[in-house]
């Protein structure tokens, strides 16, 4: 009897990090494979900045706390994603309303070119599971960009957590990277920020509403209209390789 109960317990410690771990990759077989992922509706306008707590006023530094800002207002808004700790929050969480980051003032990122970016680092000639991927706080040019102080890892990067910033000593530093989504509001050019629908909820003329139990995804399955034009698409898939940016 303990042997199954021992059993069941590993099963589903491993179903839970496989399916909600922020900065997890989505792998063949989980459980969320093949979920409908939507665009986020206006008036959403989502960007990344950081509440401005290091020790340097003014100017972005190790001690600063990084956002997906959901509204693009400057603001930290309930829904608001945490993209690094900030006190007992640990990067992956929703900001709510009862949080004491709430209301909080977020300044731009200072890169020219910030975004989400991929290392290939594994021999292939896309972007695939073993690659690290990286929200880029300082980058300025394109092509070309490296890795750099203080940005942030999207994934586990060998021992080093997803939410981690890049020190000086770390062997990510200075790593070649691509551009995944560069800027954010492209979708585009390998992937785009897209939403499950947990809850099913729809405003009055039927469009997704994003809210607390919707989990967010970098997802690659189809290229946005906002990348695409008339070739793209409103709405993807989970799959293979898709980050999860919430749990």
């Amino acid at each position: 009897m303990k042997v199954c109960l021992l059993t069941m317990l590993v099963l589903a410690l491993s179903f839970s990090s496989s399916l909600g771990q922020f900065g997890s990759k989505v792998l063949t077989g989980d459980a969320d494979v093949g979920r409908l992922l939507e665009d986020l509706p206006a008036p959403l306008n989502p960007k990344f900045g950081y509440w401005d707590t290091g020790i340097n006023p003014g100017i972005y530094d190790d001690g600063d706390t990084i956002y997906l800002d959901m509204w693009g207002n400057n603001i930290i808004d309930a829904n608001d994603i945490r993209l690094t700790d900030y006190g007992s929050y640990r990067a992956g969480t929703k900001v709510t309303s009862a949080d004491n980051d709430i209301n909080k003032p977020l300044l731009n990122l200072p890169g020219q070119q910030a975004g989400i970016y991929y290392a290939d680092h594994y021999g292939s000639q896309g972007y695939d599971l073993a690659d690290p991927v990286y929200l880029l706080v300082t980058n300025s040019i394109l092509p070309g960009a490296k890795t750099a102080t203080n940005d942030v890892r999207l994934v586990r990067v060998g021992g080093l957590a997803p939410g981690t910033k890049i020190l000086d000593i770390h062997p990510d530093n200075d790593w070649p990277v691509i551009p995944m989504i560069v800027p954010l509001s492209s979708g585009g050019p390998i992937a785009t920020l897209r939403f499950y629908n947990a809850n099913g909820n729809v405003d009055g003329v039927g469009n997704p509403i994003y809210d607390y139990s919707d989990d967010l995804y970098i997802d690659i399955s189809l290229p946005s209209i906002a990348f695409a034009g008339p070739g793209g698409y409103p709405f993807g898939f989970v799959v293979p390789n898709n980050v999860r940016l919430t749990g």
